[in-house]
């Protein structure tokens, strides 16, 4: 359950890139497209959490599966509201 909270508490810090499409009749859509959470930012929570080397790594495994999961779903989602 803690791994849970932290990944939710570290999205916060996750960083966007900004996309954009231009439809016809001069409409522009922006969204912006979420990246992994950061290496540095998995350490410093972990280090402010007085975490070991072994629960770091396991932290650390799960954000990174966890993105895996979230980000393509983000994007599905992105698209089909883009397509709508």
């Amino acid at each position: 359950m803690w791994i849970w909270r932290a990944w939710h508490r570290l999205s916060t810090s996750r960083n966007y890139v900004t996309c954009g499409i231009g439809v016809p009749m001069g409409g522009t859509i922006i969204n912006g497209r979420p990246l992994g959470i950061t290496w540095e930012t998995v350490i410093r929570w972990a280090e402010y959490n007085n975490l070991g080397r072994a629960e770091t790594a396991l932290l650390d495994y799960c954000i990174v599966q966890m993105d895996a999961v979230f980000i393509p779903k983000y994007h599905q989602k992105l698209e089909m509201r883009m397509q709508a």
